[in-house]
């Protein structure tokens, strides 16, 4: 039976860490953390929607997942912008109405592509948004380059396409905007040796090891001259069904724009220029005390 669930992961750069958007049927995702020194998977968030993972991002330390998310409820297209705490959705900062995502400058700081404030956004003080320019032609081939891709053209069309050296002659490539029709969007080769890549969702290197995602399910292998060996099946995401789980924190707060306090008032005097004196207080001639009788 074809599997229906369509798996992307975000590995964080600084910690043994990744985070697991899984996308099934029935217009909703949820998102697991994934102990990759112990190969542990744990439930983050639900959510109904979708995620872009093109235009996702996780902090170096994977404490703090950016992504961009959209829904339909009754033909209305609602989109917005989000920093949550991995695993989970639940916002920190919030963006609404802000599509395209952003991306990590480091742990702290972060950058969203720029819109119109809008009175319903959320910040956090434990996240920073800053401004920043993408310094690669997308989200996406950013997030290769620092995860050790190198970028280049492809040979058919304009799409951009990702080399990662494996090894013993191997070479990993993966096409962006190549979708999720009957090419696939990765291919393994070495000196026209071809590995059987059709059904990969997405894969990368995690150490020494490949690892892959391919009909709802997470593998990891070793590459040999001959190709993959010692193939594991390391979690299948495969029956999950929705559940409304919140998350262990607080959302963000209103952004509040700083404004300069204002300047203290200045005493004046009647003339400028000249030492102020305190008026001489006039006598009440209506009252009468003794001794001012005649």
């Amino acid at each position: 039976m074809k599997s229906t669930v369509r798996l992307h992961i975000l590995l964080a750069r600084d910690a043994p860490v990744g985070l697991v958007i899984r996308h099934g049927t029935a217009k909703s995702v949820c998102t697991l953390l994934w102990d990759r020194k112990r190969d542990q998977i744990t439930l983050g968030q639900w959510m109904r929607g979708r995620i872009e993972t093109g235009s996702c991002d996780l902090s170096p330390d994977g404490e703090h997942f950016l992504y961009s998310a959209a829904k339909c409820p009754r033909g209305d297209l609602i989109e917005w912008t989000v920093v949550s705490r991995t695993p989970y959705l639940k916002a920190v900062a919030y963006y609404p109405w802000r599509r395209g995502g952003g991306w990590f400058m480091n742990n702290q700081d972060y950058c969203v592509f720029s819109g119109s404030p809008d009175p319903k956004a959320l910040e956090h003080p434990e996240v920073r948004r800053v401004e920043s320019v993408l310094s690669q032609p997308s989200l996406c081939a950013l997030r290769m380059v620092r995860g050790g891709w190198s970028i280049g053209k492809s040979r058919f069309n304009d799409e951009i396409e990702f080399e990662r050296d494996l090894g013993r002659g191997w070479t990993l490539r993966h096409q962006e905007g190549a979708g999720y029709g009957e090419h696939p969007q990765y291919s393994l080769s070495r000196e026209g040796l071809k590995a059987d890549t059709r059904g990969w969702d997405w894969a990368d290197v995690d150490g020494s090891r490949l690892v892959w995602t391919a009909k709802g399910c997470l593998y990891s292998g070793s590459l040999r001259t001959a190709g993959l060996e010692q193939v594991k099946l390391l979690h299948d995401f495969n029956g999950m069904k929705f559940e409304a789980l919140a998350a262990p924190y607080e959302g963000g707060r209103p952004v509040v724009e700083r404004k300069e306090p204002p300047e203290p008032a200045k005493r004046t005097t009647a003339r400028a220029g000249k030492k102020w004196i305190k008026p001489h207080k006039k006598r009440n001639r209506a009252k009468v005390r003794p001794g001012d009788e005649s």
